[in-house]
């Protein structure tokens, strides 16, 4: 029997981007079909929405919307915050360990402080579109499986209020047959609701808030 071949031709080097897809259970958890509220689908929509409850905590933006298509998969979360800056819109969703949650002076508290988050949703993803309002201005990208397709930048034709916008589909290569379920999602939801008293989330129009915080789960589950 032959020994195994070992030498500098086995040693490789994987991009951010190609990592997360190869070893995405490091950054997600499970890649299950969606059937259970751990799966990787339900972390790709927290990653998301953490980042609009971080603008929420910080004093900016009352209201995250959130459209799910169940059919196709697709996502469309529409935040309230400042915004990404619109000069870092690309490095913020595609380079590892890029962000503004590392400096006090932007974020005292965060839900997400780990550079990752909207990486690994871009990279999973067979389809991740950003955008963000700034002052009367946008900033813009499309990504396909991580990889940059396009972007573009400059003045909104009609008003906007100051914000982010992201638009995903989970990759059915990486997540086989999945589907949301809609139970896991309202109570995922609800949680941030009442870990948050007085953001409204809206979930295909439906509204998700708690004025009194964690009263109102104490009584819910009651």
């Amino acid at each position: 029997m032959s020994a195994s071949t070992y030498d500098d031709k086995h040693i490789q080097t994987l991009s951010a981007i190609e990592h997360i897809r190869k070893r995405t259970g490091m950054y997600i958890g499970r890649t299950s079909d969606g059937g259970q509220y751990e799966d990787g689908i339900y972390i790709l929509l927290k990653e998301v929405i953490d980042n609009a409850v971080d603008e929420f905590i910080m004093g900016y933006g009352k209201r995250v919307e959130i459209t799910l298509t169940y059919n196709t998969g697709e996502v469309v979360i529409r935040d309230y915050g400042r915004g990404i800056p619109l000069g870092k819109v690309v490095d913020c969703v595609s380079q590892i360990n890029t962000g503004g949650k590392f400096s006090d002076d932007v974020f005292q508290f965060s839900v997400g402080m780990n550079g990752v988050g909207t990486k690994a949703v871009n990279a999973l993803s067979t389809q991740f579109e950003v955008r963000a309002y700034r002052d009367g201005e946008y900033s813009e990208a499309f990504f396909q499986r991580g990889n940059l397709v396009s972007q573009k930048r400059g003045k909104c034709t009609s008003p906007q209020r100051n914000g982010t916008y992201v638009r995903f589909t989970p990759d059915p290569d990486i997540f086989k047959k999945f589907q949301f379920r809609e139970e896991h999602v309202l109570r995922r939801l609800r949680m941030y609701a009442y870990l948050n008293a007085g953001l409204t989330l809206e979930l295909n129009g439906a509204k998700i808030v708690s004025e009194n915080g964690l009263l109102d789960l104490i009584h819910d589950e009651a």
